[in-house]
């Protein structure tokens, strides 16, 4: 069909439709040339513009989308030749609206990036599918434009097929995004089984192309207390065994260690006490994921490593501790953590932080060993029962 229907008046012309769509797709991709994107942390500061325009990529990136979900409405009424004489110019009026709203979320997601602290698989595979999913609807706009002037319905229909592709790309983006601030469990943590694990095994799928395989961890952790290790668990309370081993012949090889008691005692204080309240609590945008002000809290090492900004957990001292000074700031500070309009930590939750830092902030120490305040021990318990 090469013909505009006879029911339609004589064909609008398309030439402003044309030069918005040329004009769109030389700045994205010049755009793309001259300010490319990054999958690791940057290596210099970002000026304050370009931090200031960063900070408005959920503004234009919701804007977009909500035009480009009507408009799949809309191409589902444009699929007849009645559908489309009727709906067709506000069906191209939305997609050229919806693709530069999606250009300049793009410009304004990688200048968020410039910030820092965005890396793991969930941020590249919402840059990349933001990216992918943009420049098939630029494509998808071309090829509407050709069937239109063509009044060709074998076009628009290859149009439909382009967008409906590239907009489901771009809504699996959003949702490697949305993993991004709320964790990956987010979405699907209240989703019935049948949806539940098909979801899981997706992502897992597409974050194992992007995402650096994990080291090993070790049996014991890396910083266990050599001096406990050789000596042998039934024979704890002599002491004549750890001086024997400082002679010449090499220690004897330490036996295997009881399995742990059935009530959990061989927990771990930080493991298994302090890390689920910094998960639930500030890991959203302070892990592998999502480190912001190079900080992240997802392993011992990384706590107490800290971020730009100072030592996060000083054993000892409170003063000291950047997070419990910033956790104790009121809530109208600016520099008060987690940030307004996330989850705060509870009384009891800060309690337990601040008791964990004035005994040493150990990786090691046993929940059998630990001597929690009784104010505390029932915080502790809901803890360690999940």
């Amino acid at each position: 069909m090469s013909s505009n229907s006879p029911d339609t008046d004589e064909p609008k012309s398309l030439t402003a439709a044309w030069i918005a769509t040329i004009l769109l797709i030389v700045v994205y991709v010049v755009g793309l040339l001259i300010f490319p994107p990054l999958y690791d942390a940057p290596k210099g500061e970002a000026s304050s513009f370009v931090l200031f325009i960063g900070r408005f990529h959920p503004i234009f990136l919701h804007l977009p989308v909500g035009i480009l979900v009507l408009l799949v409405f809309f191409e589902l009424i444009c699929s007849t030749r009645r559908g489309e004489i009727k709906f067709g110019e506000a069906s191209l009026l939305m997609l050229i609206l919806g693709s530069a709203g999606s250009v300049l979320a793009v410009f304004a997601g990688i200048m968020l990036s410039r910030e820092g602290g965005y890396v793991g698989g969930n941020f590249s595979l919402h840059q990349t599918m933001g990216l992918l999913g943009t420049a098939g609807v630029l494509i998808s706009l071309v090829v509407r434009l050709m069937g239109m002037a063509r009044g060709s319905m074998e076009l628009l229909n290859a149009y439909r097929a382009v967008y409906f592709v590239s907009f489901g790309i771009m809504g699996l983006g959003a949702h490697f995004g949305g993993n991004m601030s709320h964790g990956n469990k987010f979405l699907i943590e209240h989703a019935p089984e049948w949806f539940k694990a098909p979801m899981v095994a997706t992502e897992k799928l597409l974050l194992s192309f992007v995402e650096k395989p994990k080291p090993a961890k070790a049996a014991p952790p890396a910083d266990t207390a050599p001096a406990v290790t050789p000596v042998p668990p039934a024979e704890v309370k002599p002491e004549v065994k750890p001086v024997a081993m400082d002679k010449g012949t090499a220690p004897p090889p330490a036996p295997t260690p009881p399995p742990p008691a059935p009530g959990g005692n061989e927990k771990l204080v930080f493991q298994h006490v302090i890390l689920p309240v910094l998960t639930a609590k500030c890991n959203k945008c302070h892990s592998e994921e999502k480190s912001k002000g190079d900080l992240r809290m997802d392993t011992y090492e990384m706590a107490i490593k800290g971020g730009e900004n100072g030592k996060n957990f000083v054993a000892g001292n409170l003063k000291d501790s950047l997070s419990i000074v910033r956790i104790l700031l009121p809530d109208s500070d600016d520099e008060h953590m987690p940030p307004e309009g996330k989850d705060q930590l509870t009384p009891e939750e800060i309690a337990l932080l601040k008791w964990w830092v004035e005994q040493g902030a150990s990786g090691t120490q046993t929940v059998k060993d630990a001597k929690f305040p009784a104010e505390l021990q029932a915080t502790v318990d809901g803890i360690l029962k999940g």
